[in-house]
C-alpha cells in the first residue's frame, strides 16, 4: 500500500519538475527526473537474473517492479493517475514495457496497437534493425495487438486504463542473445554494446511520439536521456584523477640527456646509437595497477559515461605498463598498443609531403631563445587569464627538456630551445591557446577527466594545435616536412631500423637537416621506442577531413576529448551536464583566421596549409 506521504511527494515533484528517486517497498524503483510524458517499465522475475533493469536505470523516467505488480496494484494506478495529470496537459503519455524473451529467442518482439503512432513505431523497428544487422541471427518483428505484456503476468495497465488516461502502451521483449541459454554464462561485452545502442533507439523513438503526438516542446532526442550523474560516476572520476596525478606520463618518457646523447652521437660519426636517461619513476607501476582495477566501473549506469570512463581506465592501464618497460623492447609494443602505428594511406602521405614540400630558407631570420619565448607566451596567458581568472598557468624554463611541453596546464621550454620569429606565433597558439586553454576548460567541468584528457585525446589536440599554427599564418614548408618525417620515422621504428638507419633515412632519403633528423628520431626512440609523434600529421588530416565534412570547430575545445568523443560530449552538453566553456581561442576572432578557416572548409589540401 502506497502511503499518503508518498503519494503527496510523488505528486508534488511532477508539479514542481524536481527530481524523483524512491523505493517503494523491497521490489518498486521509480524515478521521474522531471515532467516527461514517457515511463519505461520493466517487471522482474524472481526465479532468474534482471540484466534489463541496466538498460531501464540508464533512463530518465522509469519503474522497476516485480511480476507481481498487476493493473490493480497500487503502483498501477497511481501510474495511471499521474499519466493522466500530464496527458491532460500535453496531449498524450507514452509508457513502454520491456522484457526478456524466452531463452533461445533470436527477435525483437514490439508489440503495438494498429495504425497508431506509425512514426514511433517505425523509428524503434529501424534502430532496432540497425542493430541486429550487426549481430548474429537477431532479428525484428512487429506484431499489431492487444496483449503489449510479457507472457505469464497480467497487464501492467488494462487498455481501458490506457484509455481513460490518455497513455500509448508499446511492449517490446528482448532475446536474450548476451545469455547463453544452455550454461546460463553472460556475455558481459555484448549486453554493455547493446545497451548503449538501446538508450539511443529508445529515444528516438520517444522523441519521435513526443514531436507528433503530443504538445510537448523538445529539440533533440538526446534531451530525453537522464540530466543526473549517479554517485558511482563521481567516485570513478576521483579515483582515475587521483591514480594519474600520482605521474607525468610525458616527463616520465621524456630523456633527460638528450642534448648530451647527441653529442655523443654526432662524435661517433653517427654509428655509435645514444643511450638515453630519464627521471627516476615516483610510483610503483604494480601497485598502481592493482589501484586502477579496484575501482568499480560497473556501478555507473549511464552507458555515456560507463564507456568514456571505461575506455580511459584501459589507457591508463597502458600507460603505466609502458613506465614499467621503459627502456626495454616492450616499450614500443606497447606504445602501439596506445598510439597505434602508421598505416599504409598516412605513410603514403608523408612520404608525398617529404618530395614534394620544398625547404624553408633560414638567411637572414631572426631567432628568439627559450626566455624571449616565456614572455611572449606569458603575455598570452594572462590575456586569457583576464577572462578566466581561476586560470593559473605559469611558464618555466628548464634545463632537462628539450622544446617546449605542456602538463597539467603548465608550460614548460626547454633552456636550449630557440625559434625563428616568424614561428613565434605559431607556437605561442599551439601550446597556449590549445593545449593550455583545452586544460582550464576541462577544468571548470564537473568531470576530472575533462582537463587530465578521456582516452586517445592526443590526437585531437595536436590536429587543434596545428591548425591552430596555419590558422595564425605560421604553419611552414618545414613544420610539415617535421611533421611527416614523425610518420616516417615511426615507421622504420616498427620495421626493426636502429636509430642510426633512421636517422640515415631521414637524412640521405628524405633530405631532413642533421638537426631536425636527431630531434625527430630521438623523439621517437625515446623510452625503447615511441609512436606517438605519428597522431601529429593524422590528427591533423582527421581534423580537416572533420571541418570539409561539416563539424563544427568550437566545441572541440571543451576539454580534452577524442574524436570519437565528440558526438558522445555533444550529448552531455544537450542533456546539461557538460557546461559552456569559458575560454575560446583569441585568434580565431580575427578576421584572417576566419579567412583561412573558410578557405579550409571549403575544400584545401595539405600542401595548400603552408603559409
Amino acid at each position: 500500500m502506497i502511503d499518503k506521504k508518498t503519494k503527496e511527494a510523488i505528486a508534488n515533484s511532477l508539479k514542481t519538475g524536481n527530481t524523483l528517486n524512491m523505493r517503494l517497498g523491497k521490489n518498486i524503483r521509480f524515478k521521474i527526473e522531471r515532467r516527461l510524458p514517457f515511463l519505461l517499465v520493466y517487471r522482474h522475475r524472481e526465479d532468474g537474473n534482471n540484466p534489463i533493469s541496466g538498460l531501464v536505470v540508464t533512463e530518465s523516467s522509469y519503474l522497476i517492479a516485480d511480476s507481481s505488480t498487476d493493473n490493480n496494484s497500487d503502483v498501477a494506478i497511481l501510474v495511471k493517475d499521474l499519466a493522466k495529470g500530464i496527458a491532460d496537459d500535453y496531449g498524450s503519455v507514452m509508457i513502454v514495457e520491456i522484457w526478456v524473451g524466452k531463452p533461445g529467442s533470436k527477435s525483437f518482439v514490439i508489440k503495438a496497437a494498429k495504425d497508431k503512432a506509425p512514426n514511433t513505431v517505425k523509428a524503434l523497428r529501424e534502430g532496432l534493425e540497425k542493430f541486429s544487422s550487426n549481430q548474429s541471427g537477431l532479428n525484428v518483428i512487429l506484431e499489431e495487438t492487444t496483449i503489449r505484456h510479457p507472457e505469464g503476468v497480467s497487464d501492467f495497465l488494462t487498455l481501458k486504463q490506457c484509455q481513460e488516461s490518455g497513455i500509448y502502451l508499446l511492449g517490446l521483449e528482448i532475446p536474450p542473445f548476451f545469455q547463453n541459454e544452455h550454461s546460463s554464462e553472460f556475455y558481459y561485452l555484448v549486453f554493455k554494446e547493446f545497451k548503449r545502442a538501446f538508450s539511443g533507439i529508445l529515444r528516438k523513438s520517444i522523441f519521435e511520439f513526443l514531436r507528433v503526438q503530443t504538445s510537448f516542446d523538445i529539440e533533440n532526442y538526446q534531451k530525453l536521456g537522464s540530466t543526473a550523474v549517479d554517485n558511482a560516476v563521481w567516485e570513478v572520476d576521483k579515483k582515475l584523477s587521483e591514480i594519474e596525478a600520482k605521474y607525468q606520463f610525458l616527463m616520465l618518457i621524456s630523456p633527460t640527456n638528450t642534448l648530451q646523447a647527441k653529442e655523443e652521437f654526432i662524435s661517433s660519426q653517427h654509428k655509435i646509437n645514444p643511450k638515453f636517461l630519464y627521471r627516476n619513476l615516483p610510483v610503483d607501476p604494480d601497485r598502481l595497477k592493482e589501484e586502477l582495477f579496484s575501482i568499480n566501473l560497473r556501478d555507473i549506469e549511464d552507458p555515456t559515461l560507463a564507456f568514456l570512463y571505461t575506455e580511459k581506465r584501459e589507457e591508463l592501464e597502458k600507460q603505466i605498463t609502458m613506465l614499467k618497460e621503459r627502456g626495454t623492447k616492450n616499450f614500443m609494443y606497447s606504445s602501439i598498443r596506445l598510439y597505434s602505428s602508421p598505416g599504409v594511406n598516412l605513410f603514403e602521405t608523408a612520404k608525398h609531403l617529404l618530395k614534394t614540400l620544398p625547404h624553408d630558407s633560414y638567411e637572414d631570420v631572426k631567432w628568439l631563445d627559450c626566455y624571449d619565448l616565456a614572455k611572449i607566451c606569458t603575455n598570452e596567458i594572462d590575456k586569457y587569464r583576464e577572462i578566466y581568472p581561476k586560470l593559473d598557468a605559469k611558464v618555466e624554463v628548464k634545463h632537462d627538456i628539450v622544446g617546449m611541453l605542456v602538463s597539467r596546464g603548465q608550460l614548460y621550454i626547454g633552456e636550449s630551445f630557440k625559434v625563428p620569429e616568424h614561428r613565434i606565433q605559431a607556437l605561442v597558439h599551439h601550446e597556449v591557446s590549445t593545449h593550455v586553454l583545452t586544460f582550464y576548460n576541462g577544468k571548470m567541468q564537473p568531470f576530472g577527466q575533462m582537463s587530465s584528457g578521456f582516452a586517445d585525446y592526443d590526437e585531437l589536440q595536436e590536429g587543434l594545435a596545428v591548425l591552430a599554427e596555419y590558422l595564425v599564418g605560421g604553419l611552414t614548408n618545414n613544420r610539415l616536412r617535421i611533421l611527416a618525417a614523425r610518420v616516417i620515422a615511426g615507421r622504420t621504428l616498427i620495421e626493426g631500423q636502429t636509430f642510426e638507419e633512421t636517422y640515415r633515412t631521414l637524412t640521405t632519403d628524405y633530405g631532413m637537416t642533421p638537426e631536425q633528423a636527431f630531434q625527430i628520431t630521438a623523439r621517437t626512440y625515446q623510452g625503447g621506442g615511441c609512436t606517438k609523434d605519428i597522431i601529429y600529421l593524422r590528427g591533423l588530416i582527421k581534423l580537416v577531413d572533420y571541418l570539409q565534412n561539416g563539424g563544427e570547430l568550437e566545441p572541440l575545445y571543451v576539454g580534452k576529448i577524442g574524436f570519437k568523443h565528440i558526438p558522445l560530449i555533444q550529448e552531455l552538453k544537450i542533456r546539461g551536464i557538460i557546461k559552456p566553456s569559458p575560454l575560446f581561442p583569441s585568434y580565431l576572432k580575427t578576421a584572417d583566421a576566419k579567412d583561412r578557416l573558410e578557405k579550409l572548409k571549403a575544400g584545401m589540401d595539405l600542401p595548400e596549409l603552408v603559409n
